[in-house]
C-alpha cells in the first residue's frame, strides 16, 4: 500500500485526465438495473480531465431504474485513466530513479510516486517535450508512455492499481460490453490525438450496429470540449444517425481563469507535500493546460486576469505572459491550440448544458512576487473551477443550429460534486431512461 493521502486531492494534481465510457443499453434481464456510469474528475487546469460517457438508446425506448443502487452522497471512485510507463533512460534525475524497467508501470495514478524526492523522477517522466520544429510534443529520451486498456474499464475504475483511490460501485453493467473505455493520454489537445478520434467514432458505430440506436454523450469537464471538438468535425449525416444528445456537465466552454495560476506559479491543490512550483514544470508541459486559457470570444479584452506590481495581463498580453513567467514555449502552444475549437460553430446535435453556481471561483490574481510565489485570489460565480461566463457559452449555439439547447443551472454545485447532485441525477436519468 502507498502512503494514505487523500485519493481525490492526489489525483488533482498532474494533469487532466480524460475518459469514455460508452453504455449501450442491451435487452436487460428482469430485475436488473439498466447500465449507469457516474463519472468523476479532477480539475480541469490541473489539467482539465475530459470525461465522456455513451448510452446507447433505440429511439422512444425508457427503461426502468433502480435508485438504490446508487451510493448516496458520494462518487463511484476517483475515475479517469492510467497511464503507463516503459523505460530506458540515457540519465535519471536522482539516484532513486529507475533508469530501466522490463515492462510497463503505472505511471498515473501511483501515489507512491507522488512522494517526496520519488516526485522528482515520476515528473521528469511524465512531462512532454515540446519541439519548436514540429510543434508537437514527445516523449522524453527513454520514456514510451501509452493509455492502457482501450475497450476496457479497467484503467478508469482504479487510478491507483494499489487500491487507495475508491473502487467504483457496480451499477449492474458488464465491463468490456455494454460498458467500454477509451483512454488517451490526456497530457496532449486534440490535435495530437487523431488515432484516438478514428478509435472513438468507430467505437460509437460499433455500438450503434450491436445495440441497435443512437448514443448519447456525457462529457464531464474538458471532456465537453474534446467532445466539441469531435463533433465540430463529423458530417451532419453521420451525427444524425449516431448521436441522440450531448449532455454537457461543467464545460469550461470559454476556457479558465484559474489556467494563470497552474501556469505562473503551479497549483497543487493545497497539498501541503507537494510544491507548487515543483508540480509546475508538469503543469506547463502539459499542452492541454495552454488550451484551456480564457478565450477571447467569452471573455473582455479589457478584463484582468493577473495583475503585478508593474503590469497587468489580459487576453491581448499572452505571449507576454509567456515570456514573463519563462515558459516561451507555451505561447507556441497556446497558438498551436486556440483555434481548435471554433466558437460559433455548434456541435450540431441535441446539446444539453448543466453548470454550478454560487461556488466562489477563481476569477483574478496579484502577484508581489511574480511568478513564483503564491497570489492573492479573487473570486467570482461558477462551481469553483469553471466561471460562470466560460459555462454559459452554449447560450449563443440557440441561434446557429436547428437541434434544442437546453441549459440546467445547479445552485451551489462543485465542479466534481456536481456529478453527485440530485438535479444532475436526475436530469441523466430522465433523458436516458425516460420518465
Amino acid at each position: 500500500m502507498g502512503p494514505h493521502l487523500c485519493p481525490r486531492r492526489a489525483a488533482l494534481l498532474p494533469g487532466g485526465l480524460l475518459f469514455l465510457l460508452m453504455l449501450a443499453d442491451p435487452a436487460l434481464p428482469t430485475g436488473r438495473p439498466p447500465p449507469v456510469v457516474l463519472a468523476c474528475h479532477p480539475e480541469p487546469v490541473v489539467l482539465g480531465t475530459p470525461h465522456f460517457c455513451t448510452h446507447s438508446m433505440k429511439e422512444g425506448e425508457g427503461r426502468g431504474y433502480n435508485a438504490s443502487r446508487l451510493p448516496p452522497g458520494r462518487l463511484p471512485g476517483d475515475l479517469g485513466n492510467q497511464l503507463e510507463a516503459k523505460l530506458d533512460k540515457p540519465k535519471v534525475v536522482h539516484y532513486l530513479c529507475s533508469k530501466k524497467t522490463d515492462s510497463y508501470f503505472t505511471l498515473w495514478l501511483n501515489l507512491e510516486l507522488l512522494l517526496p524526492v520519488i516526485i522528482d523522477c515520476w515528473i521528469d517522466n511524465i512531462r512532454l517535450v515540446y519541439n519548436r520544429t514540429s510543434r508537437a510534443t514527445q516523449f522524453p529520451d527513454g520514456v514510451d508512455v501509452h493509455a492502457p486498456g482501450f475497450g476496457h474499464t479497467f484503467s478508469l475504475e482504479f487510478l491507483d492499481p494499489s487500491k487507495s483511490s475508491v473502487e467504483p460501485v457496480s451499477w449492474g453493467y458488464t465491463r468490456g460490453e455494454d460498458v467500454r473505455g477509451a483512454p488517451y493520454d490526456w497530457r496532449r489537445a486534440p490535435n495530437e490525438n487523431g488515432p484516438y478520434f478514428l478509435a472513438l467514432r468507430e467505437m460509437i458505430e460499433e455500438m450503434h450496429q450491436l445495440y441497435g440506436g443512437p448514443v448519447v454523450l456525457v462529457a464531464h469537464s474538458m471532456g465537453n470540449m474534446y467532445t466539441l471538438y469531435f463533433l465540430q468535425r463529423q458530417p451532419q449525416a453521420w451525427k444524425d444517425k449516431y448521436i441522440r444528445a450531448f449532455v454537457a456537465l461543467g464545460a469550461p466552454w470559454g476556457g479558465v481563469a484559474k489556467t494563470f495560476r497552474v501556469l505562473a506559479s503551479g497549483d497543487n491543490n493545497r497539498i501541503p507535500v507537494i510544491s507548487p512550483l515543483k508540480i509546475r514544470e508538469q503543469q506547463r508541459t502539459a499542452v492541454s493546460t495552454s488550451w484551456l486559457l480564457p478565450y477571447n470570444y467569452t471573455w473582455s479584452p479589457e478584463k484582468v486576469f493577473v495583475r503585478t506590481s508593474t503590469t497587468n495581463y489580459t487576453l491581448r498580453d499572452y505571449r507576454q505572459f509567456f515570456q514573463d513567467i519563462g515558459f516561451e514555449d507555451g505561447w507556441l502552444m497556446r497558438q498551436d491550440t486556440e483555434g481548435l475549437v471554433e466558437a460559433m460553430v455548434p456541435p450540431g446535435v441535441p446539446l444539453h448544458c448543466l453548470y454550478g453556481t454560487g461556488v466562489p471561483t477563481p476569477d483574478s490574481f496579484y502577484y508581489e512576487s511574480f511568478p513564483d510565489r503564491d497570489p492573492k485570489i479573487y473570486f467570482g460565480d461558477g462551481d469553483g473551477t469553471v466561471n460562470l461566463q466560460s459555462a454559459l457559452q452554449c447560450l449563443t449555439w440557440r441561434n446557429h443550429q436547428e437541434h434544442q439547447v437546453s441549459l440546467q443551472e445547479l445552485p451551489g454545485s462543485e465542479h466534481i460534486e456536481m456529478l453527485a447532485n440530485a438535479t444532475t441525477l436526475a436530469y441523466l436519468k430522465f433523458l436516458l431512461l425516460g420518465p
